[in-house]
């Protein structure tokens, strides 16, 4: 009697056991899943960040001289606005342009 006792109890823990094995991997699978498409949408956010900074270095500066030029032809030839080709010179560039519109507005 006791041994059948035992022997039901341990069907019932077994079953038990393997109702919440089953339930633990399915919680798993889903966490999986989601760990998943984190990592995608991380590496999409990151193409969303870097791409724009990568275009505007290779086409900005070329673009700015063409600007920069047209600048110079309305303002009255040949003063120097400085090099495009040095990214340590953009911050002069600006400056004597802003100089140069302040000077014409007055």
């Amino acid at each position: 009697m006791e041994e059948n006792t035992n022997k039901k109890t341990i069907e019932e823990m077994m079953t038990e056991n393997l109702q919440l094995t089953q339930e633990i991997h399915k919680m798993t699978k889903s966490v999986k899943n989601y760990v998943i498409v984190q990592r995608i949408l991380s590496v999409v956010y990151l193409l969303l960040i870097v791409v724009p900074l990568i275009l505007s270095i290779i086409y900005l500066p070329p673009l700015l001289g063409n600007v920069i030029g047209q600048y110079q032809n309305l303002l009255g030839g040949e003063q120097n606005v400085g090099d495009m080709k040095n990214p340590q010179n953009m911050g002069n560039i600006l400056d004597q342009a802003q100089k140069l519109l302040n000077e014409n507005n007055k």
